[in-house]
């Protein structure tokens, strides 16, 4: 029943993370999910924590001011810290039990107070009682990459071909968890709408690098940065839509010539010239040498 019930929050998991960009309230993790008409907690009070009734953690969680230095290594291992100084308090007798069962847990990681990336599931590899600390790993077997599919036994051991493929998930992990919380501070910044159009509905908002993030300069922080809705997203990728360094919309020359529906009247032809809409602060406003740079393209495509 319990391994049911895991199964089912992780799916549960997978469809929100759609649905928020991978960010998920405290108060949604506190409150849970329900299965079968009874309510999993998926977060309580403790880091360590372990619903009503379960016989071992669901989740573990590093907050941002923890007293614990938690985190995956280059070598996609998560090294999360007991609670406490006894090895035989419940909650680590719990990740004990997880660890002696190959129980699948979720890791939920702090990005700001009361915000949350997941990753999930992740398994104990090493139980380290002496030094107060437990080693975990994502399952491989459950890697979006087809190809990274290793028998389970396999997946506890050191061997060469295991390790080079947990570095290669964990690379890919800490993308996908920087992504996450490039998004959730970018579209914060603009008050959680689009800088262009000032659609205020987070499920259809991304964060835009100015700045490609495989290029110098493309960083991951809010000034080089937008909160766009998707249909503005991607006409910024394909430059039908540039941003100058004053801050203007500027739209694509043939496209201001065009006849067409409403979209491309009122969401396209009429921002030709308009300021976007800025962050409350100034230091996250976009960094305009960044911009010149995009809007050059822009201007060349």
């Amino acid at each position: 029943m319990e391994e049911e019930i895991r199964s089912a929050i992780f799916i549960r998991l997978n469809e929100r993370s759609s649905e928020n960009g991978g960010v998920f309230n405290r108060a949604e993790l506190e409150n849970g999910y329900h299965h079968n008409g009874r309510r999993i907690t998926l977060m309580g009070q403790s880091g360590i924590w372990t619903p009503k009734g379960f016989e071992a953690p669901i989740s573990i969680t590093t907050t941002t001011k923890g007293p614990y230095d938690d985190g995956f290594s280059d070598d996609g291992i998560l090294r999360y810290s007991y609670r406490g100084t006894d090895p035989y308090h419940r909650d680590n007798a719990g990740l004990r039990r997880a660890f002696q069962k190959r129980i699948p847990l979720i890791y939920f990681k702090s990005i700001k107070p009361g915000k949350y990336i997941a990753v999930w599931p992740v398994f104990i590899l090493r139980d380290n009682p002496d030094n107060l600390f437990v080693e975990a790993a994502i399952d491989i077997a459950y890697s979006d990459n087809n190809l990274l599919t290793i028998p389970k036994d396999d997946f506890y051991s050191d061997n060469e071909s295991v390790l080079s493929i947990r570095r290669y998930i964990a690379v890919q992990t800490k993308q996908r968890l920087h992504q996450a919380a490039f998004r959730e501070f970018v579209i914060d910044a603009y008050n959680r709408s689009c800088t262009i159009c000032r659609l205020q509905h987070p499920e259809l908002l991304d964060a835009a690098h100015i700045i490609p993030d495989c290029k110098p300069g493309g960083d991951p922080i809010i000034p080089n940065g937008l909160s766009l809705c998707k249909i503005h997203h991607a006409a910024y990728d394909q430059n039908i839509i540039g941003i100058s360094p004053d801050y203007r919309i500027h739209i694509r020359e043939d496209l201001l010539k065009e006849k067409d529906g409403p979209m491309l009247r009122h969401g396209f032809q009429s921002l030709d010239g308009v300021s976007i809409h800025l962050p409350g602060r100034k230091k996250d406003f976009p960094d305009r040498d960044r911009l010149a740079v995009r809007f050059g393209e822009f201007k060349s495509a």
